[in-house]
């Protein structure tokens, strides 16, 4: 018996695992699902565990069950009301869709005490054949729906349905209603009439032809022809006919169906049109499939592209894009796929390489409400392209110049309304262009008459000038802002011509309050800058008058005896008098240069001359530092020529003594140059260079040169001193003189000051290259000392011959002038005032 029972449950265990339907156990006490078998899982497509101590309502479909009763159904099978509950319903499964279901629900008892133990569920899926009764009742239906379409369908049918009596008139037998909208008339109206009463004129000998070739089959089924309708229109009908023959072979009757084709006749004209649109096309015209591929391709295409048609129609669109616009094109292409048409701008590559610059449009090629194709057109627009992007640039260059202007630039039409202004404009008149553009000039700016009223539109000269198209000379007027503010303005008109044609004009002003402004200030800062040169050349010269009264006593006290100490002090003097004398000097021909005082003498310049006189002066000091100086004249350059021999050596003693201030070993070598002739064949061009190895010009410190009072570095002021005057006298003569003057330097390496002179030759012009080295020895200013007391030697022995004549209305100079003069002949006090 066990062995039985152990059997019967492992039959069970293999028939509820592997069994096709749905099988579950439930709590008949409170509704959750206990198991379930891999079927049923399957059926709704979860897992066991997921439907395990889940509610069994919450897999039914609420429209399908009434819950309430359903629990009913459940406590009556518990309670042993009723055995079992059947019913049909939709089962919920896990993604959300419906399964038609059987599903049979017992209550499993206990064998020996009778109790409920659980509530078995079974569940067949039922899907496929409730679609198979729903299909079959469709069926039916559309069949009971069939019978009842073909009875009606000839009463119904768009088409004109005719039954033609078999004699020679073929005339008509039956017409279907259709008769009323495609001709016109009733189907009373045509039955009894012959068959061709209706067919244009023109067409009967062809339907006549047709029908005779018809019966022998020798034509077609389908004739096209013109039908006239009842009104007198014409319209396109297509016709199919069918012959009825009886048993005998003999023709009972003649059926034909007739279509109103007059759209699709027009349609057909249309796409011929189109036909020709497109093979004669002078634009690019292809058709493309959804993947990119030319199906078709016109002349035009052929002739943009440079391919043939043949080996545009073996390509895709893409072979033709210049790469860099590749993705831009892809882009438009879907978006014409998806039914929106597209304009856009690229670039095409021609088959011998170059560019082209292309217009495209793309139009979707519709059929059925779906895109099954893209139409391309392209045109070339390279030239149209260049020449908007030369008008632009110009338009924007234009723009910049309007934009950069001081002055206020505003454009007006012919009526005087206002076209464009520019910034200046908009910022002197304090008005928005956006808001004016196309208002009267009136309503931005007035301009006064000289009597202080307002001119009128009428009256107003720059809108009657623009209205006939006048010019108007430059001149000032008061102009009035929109706020009452007003200022004085300078300005123009020109009329704006096109073509012959006044077009409006341009007004050009400027502020000239602000300007006045500026004139004044420049004048007051001129008669300043005047009265400053003019009070330093008065200060310096007045100075300098008891200073050559200070030296001329210090050179005399100098003479006297005098012990060791006393002497070092006159030297101090002197050497203090001579440096203050020099700074002096700097000034007052500074201070003459800037108030326009300096006048140049033309003479004859003896240039050897000239510079070993220079070079001599300063040889001493160069021989004291132990440092060699030299110079070095050009053979081309002219012994003599004009210019002022004066100023010339007044600069190279600048540049010279700087030179020799600043160089402490090494050597300084003055060279004369000749580069070229000047401005015209009569003058010469002289470059005259000083280079020395000294401690050399930091190049961030060399702009500040050739300025007034400018010192480098306090600590080379200091060790070497000077006003800083020296190089800016020396720029400014130069240029005076119409040169220029540079310096070429770098730190601890030496300095090379050069300048620039044009002078004119002599007639007699003789050359000779001239270079002297001197070191250390006794220079032409020695020798010229060293004769000093012999000269005045020699003028004392000849005094009592000598009557000379002193006039000086200084008295602090005339003790040292009548010191310096032989003592016979004395010295006679004449007052200045009686000269």
């Amino acid at each position: 018996m066990s062995n039985s029972i152990s059997e019967n449950r492992s039959l069970f265990e293999q028939l509820y695992t592997h069994a096709p339907i749905g099988i579950a156990v439930a709590s008949h006490v409170n509704g959750l699902w206990l198991q379930l078998n891999p079927a049923f899982c399957q059926m709704l497509g979860y897992e066991e565990a997921e439907l395990t101590d889940t509610p069994v309502t919450d897999l039914l479909f609420s429209e399908d069950v009434d819950m309430e009763r359903f629990r009913c159904e459940c406590w009556d099978m518990a309670n042993g009301l009723t055995q079992m509950f059947e019913t049909e319903l939709r089962l919920i499964r896990k993604n959300g869709s419906l399964v038609w279901a059987t599903v049979r629900a017992c209550i499993v008892k206990d064998e020996t005490s009778g109790k409920p133990l659980y509530l078995l569920v079974q569940a067949v899926d039922i899907t496929k054949q409730k679609e198979a009764e729903k299909r079959m009742c469709e069926q039916r239906g559309q069949l009971e729906e069939s019978g009842r379409i073909s009875r009606m369908l000839t009463e119904v049918s768009p088409d004109l349905i005719a039954i033609h009596q078999a004699d020679a008139q073929r005339t008509f037998k039956y017409v279907s209603p259709a008769c009323r909208h495609m001709l016109g008339y009733e189907p009373e109206e045509m039955v009894g009439m012959p068959g061709m009463f209706c067919i244009h004129p023109e067409d009967i000998s062809l339907v006549q032809t047709y029908l005779n070739a018809q019966i022998q089959g020798l034509v077609p089924e389908r004739i096209t022809y013109r039908l006239v309708r009842k009104n007198g229109s014409c319209i396109w009908a297509e016709t199919i006919t069918h012959y009825v023959y009886g048993s005998n072979g003999e023709l009972k009757e003649i059926i034909a169906v007739t279509r109103d084709i007059t759209a699709s006749k027009q349609q057909q004209l249309s796409l011929e049109e189109y036909r020709s649109l497109f093979d004669c096309n002078p634009l690019g015209v292809a058709s493309l499939d959804l993947d990119g591929k030319l199906l078709k391709a016109n002349m035009g295409q052929e002739q943009l592209t440079g391919h043939t048609r043949e080996e545009l129609l073996m390509s895709s669109f893409e072979q033709l894009i210049d790469p860099a616009d590749l993705d831009k094109t892809k882009y438009h292409f879907e978006e014409t796929v998806k039914g929106k048409a597209q304009r856009y701008e690229i670039g095409l590559i021609h088959k011998d390489g170059h560019r082209i610059e292309a217009s495209v449009i793309n139009l979707p090629i519709v059929m059925e409400n779906r895109v099954v194709g893209v139409y391309g057109i392209t045109s070339d627009i390279t030239e149209s392209k260049r020449y908007v992007e030369e008008i632009e640039n110009l338009s924007y260059e234009r723009a910049l110049i309007l934009n950069a202007m001081s002055e206020g630039v505003i454009g007006l039409d012919q009526d005087g309304h206002l076209i464009f202004a520019n910034p200046a404009a908009v910022q002197m008149m304090e008005f928005c262009p956006s808001t004016l553009n196309g208002r009267p000039l009136e309503e931005i700016m007035l301009q006064m008459q000289s009597a202080g009223i307002p001119y009128s539109a009428r009256s107003n000269p720059i809108l009657q000038a623009v209205k006939n198209g006048r010019s108007l000379p430059r001149s000032e007027a008061i102009f009035w802002r929109q706020d009452g503010s007003s200022f004085l303005a300078e300005f123009q008109l020109k009329p704006i011509m096109d073509q012959g044609k006044v077009r409006g004009g341009v007004l050009v002003f400027r502020d000239m309050t602000s300007v006045n402004e500026i004139i004044r200030a420049k004048e007051a800062a001129e008669h300043a800058d005047r009265a400053k040169s003019e009070f330093l050349a008065v200060m310096s010269h007045e100075l300098r008058t008891p200073l050559n009264g200070i030296m001329g006593m210090a050179h005399l006290l100098k003479d006297t005896e005098m012990n060791e100490e006393q002497q070092g002090y006159v030297d101090i003097m002197i050497q203090s008098g001579e440096s203050l004398l020099h700074i002096l000097n700097e000034i007052l021909d500074f201070s003459k240069i800037e108030a326009g005082r300096m006048e140049l003498i033309h003479d004859v310049v003896d240039i050897r001359a000239m510079l070993r006189g220079v070079v001599n002066l300063f040889t001493p000091k160069a021989a004291e530092k132990k440092v060699a100086i030299g110079y070095e004249i050009g053979e081309d350059v002219p012994d003599a020529m004009f210019g002022d021999e004066t100023r010339i050596k007044q600069v190279l003693i600048n540049l010279l003594g700087n030179a020799v201030k600043f160089t402490d070993r090494g050597n300084i070598q003055v060279s004369v140059d000749l580069h070229g002739n000047g401005s015209d064949g009569s003058k010469a061009r002289l470059v005259f260079k000083v280079k020395d190895t000294g401690i050399g010009i930091p190049l961030d410190k060399q702009h500040q040169l050739f300025q007034s009072f400018s010192q480098l570095d306090p600590a080379i002021n200091r060790k070497y001193g000077g006003t800083g005057l020296g190089l800016a006298i020396s720029k400014k003569l130069v240029e005076l003189m119409g040169g220029a003057i540079g310096v070429q330097s770098e730190t601890n390496k030496g300095a090379e000051f050069q300048f620039t002179l044009e002078l004119e030759r002599r007639s007699d012009d003789h050359c000779e290259t001239e270079s002297v080295s001197i070191g250390a020895k006794e220079s032409e200013a020695d020798r010229r000392q060293a004769a000093l007391p012999e000269q005045k030697q020699k003028l004392e022995s000849h005094a009592p011959e000598l009557h000379i004549l002193v006039a000086e209305d200084q008295s602090l100079k005339r003790p040292s002038e009548e010191e310096m003069l032989p003592k016979p002949g004395g010295m006679y006090d004449i007052d200045a005032e009686q000269l």
